[in-house]
């Protein structure tokens, strides 16, 4: 336990040597690769924020549905601080100073997008739209509007709400760090009913085959159940620390993936959500999906939102007009096509 953090919770040691030890454990996206492709020969350019509790990772589930739509040519780059690592407790993640050394990077990776590229797609997940708003303040109004193409999937409240299950879990497994209360709350598929973000899986309709929470976010084993840390008052906090640094609204269009049964959103009425959604994106095309926060983002309506992109988003390096596709050999054999929306879920 670091010495920084007080023992609470009955198991709150327990706990924690569990989930420690799975930060070594191998995900599908959940790792610090923070670049995919060409940047050289790239047609088409985006940018990825990761939400809380996010990594540069993720973005790999994307992917699929990128290259059906935009063509296998596509680079991407995520924003990536060590302070930041998959392989950090979360508690150590999440400090004031952390949150601003993560805005101040995406200035930076911005500003080199914009020196080398005409245009690109920056892609929000979650909380991370509010770090990029917040960065986006250091660019003169409509500076950048122009030249970015910005995407927000799984829109996420801008502050966080006291959670009731606290005082059921932090008992049980709670501790402070640094002033701040964290505690464990634990995922299956029958609590969903009471919080549809406790999920540990979902059925892919279209790709007929679960999708696993585990692959895509942290999650740890401990007393024959699945467990993710939180704490909504330093989580709030650090999301709030973007929110203050927000004065202006997005002034082009964009594209909002929200989802119709989100746990961060429960009992809010379609209509508060998007005016929420519109305080900082006015001429948004908001996608209201039948699903939870986290599998708002499955392929089927990432694909179909990526498709409603694309018109927006033209080629880098167009295809010549004189160029004339080469035949292959008379006695060779067309290759299998792939299903990629069917990769991303292995």
């Amino acid at each position: 336990m670091n010495s920084s953090s007080s023992s609470g919770g009955l198991l709150a040691r327990h706990f924690q040597h569990c989930y420690r030890q799975s930060l070594d454990d191998y995900r599908f996206f959940y790792d610090d690769i923070t670049e995919i492709g060409n940047a050289a020969t790239a047609r088409h350019v985006f940018y990825f924020v990761p939400g809380i509790n996010g990594t540069p990772g993720q973005m790999r589930f994307l992917l699929p549905s990128l290259t059906r739509v935009f063509g296998s040519q596509v680079y991407l780059k995520a924003l990536h601080l060590p302070e930041f690592s998959a392989r950090l407790p979360m508690w150590e993640k999440y400090s004031l100073a952390h949150v601003d050394r993560k805005i101040a990077q995406l200035r930076v990776d911005l500003h080199a997008l914009l020196a080398r590229f005409p245009r690109f797609a920056v892609l929000c997940s979650s909380n991370g739209f509010y770090d990029f708003m917040a960065a986006a303040e250091a660019f003169a109004p409509d500076e950048i509007e122009s030249r970015i193409q910005l995407v927000w999937g799984a829109c996420a409240p801008d502050h966080f709400q006291p959670s009731v299950w606290e005082d059921v879990f932090f008992p049980l497994n709670g501790f402070e760090h640094r002033g701040h209360r964290w505690w464990a709350y634990p995922n299956h598929n029958a609590l969903a009913a009471f919080n549809p973000e406790t999920s540990t899986s979902f059925h892919w309709r279209d790709g007929a085959r679960p999708l696993f929470k585990a692959d895509l976010e942290s999650r740890f084993r401990c007393l024959g159940l699945q467990w993710c840390y939180t704490s909504p008052d330093q989580l709030g906090r650090a999301a709030q620390r973007a929110v203050a640094q927000i004065h202006r609204s997005w002034r082009a269009p964009a594209e909002a993936l929200v989802a119709a049964h989100d746990g961060y959103w429960q009992g809010r009425p379609r209509s508060d959500i998007e005016f929420r959604i519109r305080r900082y994106l006015p001429k948004a095309h908001c996608e209201f999906r039948p699903d939870s926060h986290l599998w708002v983002v499955n392929p089927t309506n990432v694909t179909a939102l990526f498709a409603r992109l694309k018109p927006r988003l033209p080629s880098l390096h167009p295809t010549p007009v004189h160029a004339v596709p080469v035949p292959p050999p008379a006695d060779s054999t067309p290759l299998p096509v792939p299903d990629l929306a069917l990769s991303s879920a292995a």
